[in-house]
């Protein structure tokens, strides 16, 4: 019996060493991943929008230009706008808009170097857009490779407060762009824990930490896949046991 316990340990200990390798590989994979993996954006480029807007309230609104957008460098955000002003004509269609509780409507077309072409669309109530006297925020947000996944349209304040507004307070758009780039997630410190592991070992084989635990704290995860492999086993050959009393008579 004693034998066959001290087997059945030492298998234990066999499986438990192979996942430790397995464990340790794994971590050592993820630390070099985390560890090279680029903050911000990976490269620096420039980005061209072209800005078409609407006053229309209908199921398929019709668009003209407002103006272009040049993000000189996504990595710092450096940004020029070039709007042209408003028309009577717009000025009275805005103001009509925002009277009938409307949406102004923006669709933002982004080209890259590459020359790929995409666009978005974004809007915010005529209201605030004539009580802001034309100042919109403008937000343009990159993944972490500077490639645009949304443009968003914002006004300050962004609630209408009916106060009357004139053709004159409705000349030139006054833009204000922001660059934002996608935040990564915090990344866990394997490295660092890994090494407090190795210096807690190390302690322990000097004498300079002594370890109180109780011989159970210390060896249950040895001890307990020994209990359950020996209850099992003996579990799953009941008839053996009562053949060997039979033939003791």
């Amino acid at each position: 019996m004693i034998i066959y316990l001290i087997s059945a340990l030492h298998s234990v200990v066999v499986y438990i060493m192979m996942f430790l390798y397995v464990y340790g590989f794994l971590v050592f994979c993820t630390t070099w991943i985390f560890a090279f993996q680029p903050d911000g954006v990976e490269y620096d480029g420039q980005l061209s929008i072209n800005l078409q807007h609407s006053f229309d309230q209908v199921k398929e609104p019709q668009f003209f230009d407002r103006g272009t957008v040049n993000i000189q460098s996504i990595r710092t955000g450096a940004v020029t706008v070039q709007q042209a002003p408003l028309s009577a004509e717009d000025k009275q269609k805005l103001k009509a808009l925002a009277e009938k509780d409307g949406l102004y409507r923006l669709r933002a077309f982004v080209q890259t170097l590459d020359g790929k072409e995409t666009s978005f669309l974004t809007f915010v109530k005529a209201c605030s857009l004539a009580e802001s006297q034309l100042s919109d925020i403008l937000t343009v947000s990159l993944d972490h490779t500077g490639s645009v996944i949304a443009v968003s349209m914002s006004t300050s304040p962004s609630i209408c407060k009916g106060r009357h507004i004139t053709h004159e307070h409705l000349q030139q758009f006054n833009t204000t762009v922001s660059v934002k780039h996608m935040e990564q997630g915090p990344v866990p410190d394997t490295a660092a824990y890994i090494q407090k592991l190795e210096k807690e070992r190390e302690a322990r084989e000097r004498g300079e930490i002594k370890d109180n635990r109780s011989f159970l704290a210390k060896y249950w995860m040895y001890i307990v896949p020994v209990v359950i492999f020996v209850v099992l086993s003996g579990a799953a050959n009941p008839e053996g046991g009562a053949g060997g009393g039979g033939a003791g008579r």
